[in-house]
């Protein structure tokens, strides 16, 4: 039985030269069309599929490997809908039917990561964030966790291009903790710190290699639990990265 991949190039990449060399057959389809691979890695007797790539293919493609009890490895997924139903930003979650494994930090889990550094530092922060869906679930989740308020530092929850990077770039030179989504953005007058949840090198091949290492050694679901995951398929105490920009 062959492990399925639903990933970019670099990961797939990664991902085979783990099964290769544990002598587990791979079968990679691409990123292109998730919800068809999902569908022919369950019609094609997967033992386990890793991937897809981005949170909302992840939840759409659940729709088709859960049912049929499928391992499925969310390399760098922070959506909390994906595995969860009891936090803000779960409107419409996925049905994981306990299947799911995170390989990340949830946003969730960075919210209260970001409260909690400011909290040992003794700052208070100017909460800025989109009004698009990912702002206001995030502002949510940091609201949730408690983020102190005040005037040292701006806590930044942004896409690029939008309108909430101007006004952050306005408070020059207040520096900037930001979450991953405003990479590509640059704030060329402030100091800037980026939580990010994937380990150092090219995002994602680190948490792909390490899906493969575990599907290799096992498909059942309580084992693969038992190697470091909650009863929802989230990673027990995942790191966050706390990066200069």
């Amino acid at each position: 039985m062959a492990v399925h991949s639903i990933l970019p190039p670099e990961p797939t990449r990664a991902v085979d030269e783990v099964l290769s060399a544990k002598g587990v057959p791979h079968v990679a389809h691409g990123d292109h069309d998730p919800v068809g691979a999902a569908e022919r890695a369950v019609t094609g007797g997967a033992r386990a599929v890793i991937g897809p790539w981005r949170s909302r293919a992840v939840a759409e493609a659940v729709e088709v490997t859960a049912p049929a009890g499928l391992p499925l490895f969310a390399p760098v997924a922070t959506w909390v809908g994906v595995t969860r139903t009891d936090e803000p930003g779960c409107d419409d979650p996925a049905d994981p039917r306990g299947t799911v494994f995170r390989m990340v930090a949830r946003d969730a889990v960075v919210a209260e990561r970001i409260a909690q550094r400011l909290r040992d530092a003794g700052q208070g922060a100017r909460l800025i964030a989109g009004e698009h869906e990912y702002g206001v679930q995030v502002a949510s989740q940091l609201r949730m966790a408690g983020l102190p308020e005040g005037d040292d530092v701006i806590v930044l929850v942004g896409l690029p291009g939008e309108p909430e990077n101007d006004a952050a770039r306005a408070l020059a030179p207040m520096p900037i903790l930001a979450f991953d989504g405003i990479q590509g953005e640059r704030f060329p007058d402030q100091e800037v710190t980026i939580a990010l949840v994937y380990a150092p090198g090219p995002t994602g091949v680190a948490e792909a290699r390490r899906a493969a290492a575990m599907v290799a050694e096992t498909t059942d679901l309580e084992a693969l639990r038992a190697m470091g995951f909650d009863e929802h398929g989230d990673p027990l105490d995942p790191p966050v990265y706390f990066n200069r920009y």
